[in-house]
């Protein structure tokens, strides 16, 4: 699983963060409504960034968010 690039470091109703094991880049995603009434990890990010300059945070967006959408998911925090 791809996810073992990331760890979880927040899982709330509105927020999910994950933060890059190697780089400790982290994105924090927002959980909101989609206008539809389903709830869905909002795209862009925020990054705080890490200690690499290594490891460019930037290529590594949509592997996050496809982590956090995951995460989101699978606890029911997101539809």
């Amino acid at each position: 699983m791809p996810q073992a690039e990331f760890d979880i470091v927040t899982l709330s109703p509105s927020t999910v963060r994950v933060m890059h094991r190697v780089a400790h880049h982290i994105y924090e995603f927002s959980l909101v409504d989609d206008g539809c009434g389903r709830r869905i990890v909002s795209q862009g990010p925020s990054i705080h960034f890490g200690k690499s300059d290594h490891v460019a945070a930037w290529h590594l967006v949509a592997e996050a968010e496809r982590v956090a959408a995951e995460v989101a998911r699978r606890t029911g925090m997101i539809d």
